[in-house]
């Protein structure tokens, strides 16, 4: 495999992942906060606004610059 196909490959794995923990944070009575919950938290603080803003830069930078 090509050092792009295992990037590529990692980032489908880390989406599906992301993927599962969403879906099993959507069933009732589960413990983990769905996505769109946990980014609420998140952007509540200044400092969880920079890591939102860093892990968007971060996936742009990965997946728009060549």
């Amino acid at each position: 495999m090509t050092a792009r196909a295992v990037l590529v490959a990692g980032f489908v794995v880390i989406f599906a992942v992301m993927l599962l923990v969403d879906l099993a944070g959507r069933r009732p009575n589960s413990v983990v906060a769905p996505l769109g919950n946990a980014l609420i938290a998140a952007m509540r603080t200044g400092t969880g606004r920079l890591v939102v803003l860093g892990t968007w830069l971060w996936i742009g930078w990965h997946f728009l610059a060549r």
